[in-house]
């Protein structure tokens, strides 16, 4: 991982100010994916996972889409180390790898039971009895955009996954989601994020056992196991919070489906996450939503 600059999440609020010409260098925090090479990056608007309606901010570098997520070390405590140093922030963004079947497959399973069109199903849920507004039209933009440009291969991805007809008079597919095919793809990203603590040894108490080996006065050595129950679901808890509600109760195991993912932080555009400090004295403050993101469509029109 590196640090990059980033012009559009302030991580202070200031006052308001005439606007200046962004610039690459611009003094702000960002924790960047080490895959993202580019030294400028956008950010824009998607659907959250967990909940369709609202938007989640995300970055796509070269058709990938990295997932932003706020960390706030005064709230649930994390030491970034670089360097050999210590960074202390009060606030600061995260990027990580995102793949967009989850949002799809959020979307499928509001309504698992019927065979109908992707397409059809954005419209339902962006404009079926709902007010029109803003940002229902950025987010269905945004879910079509993902779509139509086959971002990580959803199309092709869902044809496998799910059983499909040919509609009348349409040359759309009908989908209607294999709940079975859709386990597995979650049992296969679950075995991935196993994999991945235990090979980067990522211990935690919430999965790992220590035991004391040496008693002495001057040198105590403890040795760490990874539960493999315990292991199975944090990696679980962590997948959940990929998917809404209607999902999880569908796919996750019954002994997964009580995980909450609020216990997780998320980014959220609506409501600018709080920034709190164990000073009683001190007010909260609130940071300013992001402003001037872009959107999603606008990374695939023609220059």
């Amino acid at each position: 991982m590196f640090l990059g600059a980033s012009s559009f999440i302030p991580m202070k609020k200031e006052p308001r100010k005439e606007p200046t010409k962004r610039t690459d260098t611009a003094p702000h925090l960002m924790l960047l994916d080490s895959s993202i090479t580019n030294p400028s990056v956008e950010v824009v608007r998607l659907p959250n996972p967990s909940k369709l309606l609202d938007a989640g901010l995300y970055v796509i570098c070269e058709n990938n889409i990295f997932w932003l997520r706020g960390i706030q070390p005064n709230i649930k405590p994390v030491s970034l180390f670089l360097n050999n140093r210590i960074l202390n922030e009060d606030c600061f963004w995260a990027t990580f790898r995102f793949d967009a079947i989850c949002i799809f497959t959020s979307l499928l399973f509001l309504n698992p039971d019927k065979f109908m069109s992707v397409p059809q199903r954005i419209y339902d849920l962006y404009r079926s009895g709902r007010d029109d507004s803003q940002e229902y039209a950025a987010l269905e933009a945004g879910t079509f955009a993902l779509w139509n440009h086959n971002i990580d291969k959803v199309q092709n991805r869902l044809e496998y996954l799910c059983e499909t007809i040919k509609s009348d008079g349409s040359k759309e597919l009908l989908f209607k989601p294999n709940i079975e095919k859709f386990r597995a793809m979650l049992e296969y990203k679950v075995q991935l994020v196993e994999e991945k603590l235990q090979k980067e040894n990522v211990m935690m108490g919430a999965y790992c056992e220590t035991t004391e080996t040496s008693s002495s006065n001057h040198v105590r050595k403890h040795h760490v196991t990874f539960k493999s129950g315990k292991l199975r679901m944090f990696a679980w808890s962590i997948i959940s919070t990929m998917l809404n509600d209607e999902a999880r109760r569908a796919l996750l195991p019954t002994n997964c489906t009580n995980t909450k993912s609020s216990g997780h932080i998320q980014s959220n555009v609506s409501s600018g996450p709080m920034i709190t400090s164990k000073n009683k004295l001190q007010k909260k403050r609130k940071m300013a939503p992001v402003t001037g993101t872009r959107s999603i469509t606008s990374f695939f029109k023609p220059s």
